[in-house]
């Protein structure tokens, strides 16, 4: 697998992709059913309609460490030669210094793809419904397996290539300082 060409995404990079696709579809159900269980909350006071929305919008970042958290304790215990050299062993029930990166990683990653997706449908794909279809990818799992998935689990393998790239040069970087202070 090691023989791909540097721009295809490694089969790893395509697995979180697919991974937060799914979560993210996940958390949107989750997020509609608070909808639906706050407009009473709502109707009360503006301000915990805005405390809603802010915390609803950043939700994905403690739910994605959480996952990745539990995933890894996972691989740890039924397949440890999986581990990744810089997250070494993973202790207790809350998430790590990794895995918080990896839930804020996984919101820019779904909110970059998203805004590709849109950018794409807007440019090639546009109608007067485009906004709402858009905005429509949130609701339930309608429309689940259509291009604009595809488009957004490209660019999210794509961005977690990027950052496995990023990650590998930087951990070779302070290996040869390292060795160079030695």
């Amino acid at each position: 697998m090691n023989n791909l060409p540097g721009w295809i995404p490694k089969p790893s990079s395509w697995l979180s992709a697919v991974l937060l696709i799914l979560l993210v579809r996940g958390i949107a159900v989750a997020i509609g059913r608070i909808f639906e269980m706050g407009y009473s909350l709502m109707d009360l006071s503006p301000k915990m309609q805005i405390l809603l929305y802010f915390a609803l919008l950043l939700s994905p970042i403690p739910v994605v460490a959480i996952a990745h958290h539990w995933l890894n304790v996972f691989l740890d215990r039924y397949s440890p030669n999986t581990r990744s050299p810089e997250l070494g062993k993973i202790e207790g029930i809350l998430p790590g210094l990794m895995s918080w990166w990896e839930g804020l990683y996984g919101w820019m990653t779904i909110a970059l793809a998203m805004l590709l997706s849109g950018m794409i449908r807007f440019m090639f794909f546009f109608s007067y419904d485009s906004l709402y279809e858009m905005l429509g990818w949130w609701d339930e799992l309608r429309n689940f397996f259509t291009i604009y998935t595809l488009i957004r689990v490209v660019a999210a393998a794509y961005l977690y290539e990027f950052e496995h790239t990023v990650r590998h040069h930087l951990m070779a970087a302070g290996a040869a300082n390292q060795s160079e202070r030695e």
